[in-house]
């Protein structure tokens, strides 16, 4: 029997198990009176009954029926449409349904299982979207005035009259650099950045040529 195989039957023995017994007790309130029998199921013997509004702890569930331990009463089986989460504080009982979860994950060590009673956290938030890599120039300090932007992989040997020797600032996102140089051709004295710049010393205004990578 292959070792795929193996896993995947533990695992489902595991989800079975998992699937009808709790971690722990959870407080339930009867929400009318239902009867208390010796398994789950409506083919089972009734042995008593729960009065409504009585408290009880909800040990396991199977399906649509719980276990249930009684202050007063034989502990045994009820339909689970019958109970509700038990609050404390006065009489009556809350309108939700007995909470529980179930979960399962599988990683490089194999599935792992979760079953607990109470209510299920709430999903992650879907992660950001990634920021795309680029520069942007501007011909203000701190990022000011008019401006371009371009992806990696992108470059000007000769920069437009209009941004010849114009560039004040130069902010980068998503991990890009850029080299600058004060000719065209990328010729010249020139520079590396690999962080925003809102302000270029010695090439304020200077800059003739770049490469975005």
């Amino acid at each position: 029997m292959s070792i795929q195989r193996i896993t995947f039957g533990a695992s489902l023995a595991a989800i079975t198990l998992l699937s009808t017994l709790a971690a722990s007790a959870a407080p339930g309130i009867a929400t009318g009176a239902v009867n208390v029998r010796t398994g789950p199921g409506t083919g089972y013997a009734k042995v008593g009954t729960l009065a409504k509004n009585e408290v009880v702890d909800v040990k396991q569930c199977q399906g649509s029926w719980c276990f249930v331990d009684r202050d007063a009463g034989t502990d045994g089986w009820v339909s689970k449409n019958y109970l509700a989460a038990y609050e404390g504080g006065g009489g009556g009982g809350g309108s939700t349904d007995i909470p529980f979860n179930f979960g399962m994950s599988v990683g490089p060590g194999g599935p792992s299982f979760s079953f607990g009673i109470g209510e299920a956290p709430p999903p992650p938030p879907p992660p950001a979207p990634p920021v795309p890599a680029k520069a942007c120039f501007f011909k203000g300090n701190n990022f000011t005035g008019a401006q371009f932007c371009v992806a990696v992989g992108n470059d000007d040997p000769h920069l437009p009259g209009g941004w010849n020797d114009t560039i004040s600032s130069i902010r980068l996102q998503g991990g890009a650099q850029v080299t600058v140089c004060k000719n065209n051709w990328y010729a010249g004295a020139c520079t590396t950045y690999s962080a925003d710049k809102p302000s270029l010393g010695g090439y304020n205004n200077a800059i003739s040529s770049y490469q975005v990578f």
